[in-house]
């Protein structure tokens, strides 16, 4: 029996990914296999931003009878994830996916050219896409509805906790690489840059960050996995293995994963448009903020409800 080790790169620490492959040619290919064998054939690796916040203060979070909690003392109950139809208790797998094609769907609304395409074929989460789309009714804010224009202070694009509290100008202009980000273009050019041609870069790469986006919601449908499916998982396994506190260099590993990046991505793009993006453009969009049911469920399981102090940071640093 041979093992076949995958490093994964989270923050500072490396992982490795073990999958157990029987060398036995007889019976039907295993799925331990199939994952060895896992090669993703889809244009456009889908890395996630080096989002990153600044030096943040989180406060400690009390339990009822007034003692140091990592949650909330007076959290809402975790919203079912079998309310209204939607699937219960979905595995981790699925959980990722749904999160990632809600959080894609709402971020189209955002873009001024892109045209996102529609995930009507995904043969590896086909029931729970249709039950999503079904429950969900997600529907497209009109062009003209858009908020196009985002605003800056140029005074400020020096200052790493503006940039934190912003994390759209941390997105990159390359759809291979992290880098270049929109804040180093803006710091390269200097002062002469304009209003115009910032708004330019961040619709740029906001674009890029969909395409890419719907590129690994696409490799999902085909293989069942991604890379960052498994930095997710690698994830979970640190968190459950570790004492994982809030603080700013674990709210940066959690900003490592697509779900809390496009979390924050979003927080920033409502925030800063001037315009909120209607109730009925995306039902799975909790009103508490930018977060999906499944991004609300995630938080759960992970037990990092901390994480909305930086999140709520952003919503009012404006």
């Amino acid at each position: 029996m041979a093992h076949k080790k995958f490093p994964i790169t989270l923050n500072n620490l490396t992982y490795a990914l073990t999958f157990t492959v029987l060398t036995s040619c007889a019976g039907p290919e295993s799925y331990q296999q199939k994952m060895a064998r896992y090669t993703p054939k889809i244009i456009g690796k889908n890395q996630v931003p080096e989002i990153k916040t600044a030096e943040f203060n989180f406060k400690p979070m009390l339990s009822n009878n007034g003692q140091k909690s990592r949650t909330p003392a007076s959290a809402p109950e975790n919203p079912s994830m079998g309310e209204e139809g939607r699937e219960s208790n979905p595995t981790n797998k699925k959980l990722y996916f749904l999160n990632l094609y809600s959080e894609y769907e709402a971020m189209k609304n955002y873009s001024m050219e892109f045209v996102g395409p529609t995930v009507t074929i995904c043969p590896n989460f086909h029931t729970s896409l249709l039950r999503h789309n079904e429950k969900s009714s997600v529907t497209t804010t009109p062009t003209g509805a858009k908020a196009k224009k985002f605003i800056y202070d140029s005074k400020k694009y020096s200052d790493e906790s503006y940039i934190a509290s912003r994390p759209e100008l941390m997105l990159p202009l390359s759809k291979e690489e992290v880098t270049p980000r929109v804040i180093d273009i803006i710091r390269s050019t200097g002062p002469s840059i304009g209003d115009f041609a910032v708004n330019e870069l961040v619709h740029k790469a906001l674009d890029i960050h969909l395409a890419k986006t719907y590129s690994e919601i696409r490799e999902l449908c085909e293989y069942g996995v991604s890379d960052n499916y498994y930095i997710y998982e690698n994830l979970i396994t640190h968190i459950k293995n570790n004492k994982f506190e809030a603080d700013t260099k674990n709210m940066n590993t959690l900003l490592k994963t697509t779900i809390f990046s496009n979390i924050a991505l979003m927080t920033s793009l409502d925030a800063n448009s001037g315009t909120a993006m209607p109730s009925r453009a995306i039902a799975s969009v909790a009103s508490t903020g930018k977060k999906s049911i499944y991004a609300t469920e995630v938080m759960a399981r992970l037990n990092v409800a901390w994480a909305n102090q930086y999140f709520d940071y952003i919503k009012v640093s404006r």
